[in-house]
């Protein structure tokens, strides 16, 4: 069971008063995309904001050393593209979806006008952007540590916070992620990481399959993390 001092991340749609979320909900033009399909690409321009109706994505982008790194995973509720359309800079990352994606694509102006005329949704806003900037910085410190099932209960235990459902059995991440994609997520090298995944399940706190992960023992998990 999940401990009772956890609290799970709520996607920027639920934070936002009701009248904030419905006057959000009619702005832009609905889109369907599939998996692989590119969202937002890196460098482009700020000229729009998408905000998920359905579906995960993945942020994805290349370290110093050129190898490809999984930033982040969002899934429904969640908005992107804002730090590019605030700041006029080129984005920072690629967006790509990990499964059939609904969607709304926002013009930059209309949602500048939004927000300028919805200060709640402003502070929300403004509170994902200081989340996330806080979630890139202690990522960069844990993968300092040395130990790989510390850093890889660390990125699950992150992962049930944002895409989890609970099940009889325990909770069962619901963004599709590859053996490959969990690795690039840690990060962390593929033989390692696959060794790493076979100590926790031998340790009882996981189980795979294909695209599929469950965490049977959270708490344990958490310890792990902690340790």
């Amino acid at each position: 069971m999940r401990r009772e001092d956890d609290r799970r991340q709520v996607p920027f749609l639920q934070r936002l008063p009701g009248p904030d979320r419905a006057a959000l909900l009619k702005l832009g033009t609905g889109h369907r995309l599939q998996v692989t399909q590119p969202v937002l690409r890196l460098g482009s321009p700020g000229t729009e904001v998408v905000l998920l109706e359905a579906g995960y994505v993945k942020v994805a982008s290349t370290d110093p050393e050129a190898h490809y790194v999984i930033l982040d995973i969002g899934g429904p509720g969640e908005l992107y593209g804002e730090a590019a359309v605030i700041s006029g800079r080129p984005r920072m990352a690629d967006v790509v979806a990990l499964s059939a994606l609904s969607l709304r694509r926002i013009d930059a102006d209309s949602f500048r006008l939004y927000l300028r005329t919805h200060p709640a949704a402003m502070y929300e806003l403004l509170r994902q952007l200081a989340d996330r900037l806080s979630a890139a910085q202690q990522q960069r410190t844990h993968t300092r540590t040395p130990d790989t099932i510390t850093r890889v209960a660390r990125r699950l235990v992150y992962l049930v916070d944002i895409c989890a459902t609970e099940t009889a059995t325990g909770w069962r991440l619901d963004a599709p992620l590859s053996q490959d994609e969990l690795a690039a997520f840690i990060p962390l090298g593929r033989t390692a990481f696959a060794t790493t995944l076979e100590r926790l399940r031998e340790m009882g706190v996981i189980s795979t399959r294909r695209r599929a992960l469950s965490v049977l023992d959270l708490e344990r998990l958490h310890c792990l993390a902690h340790m």
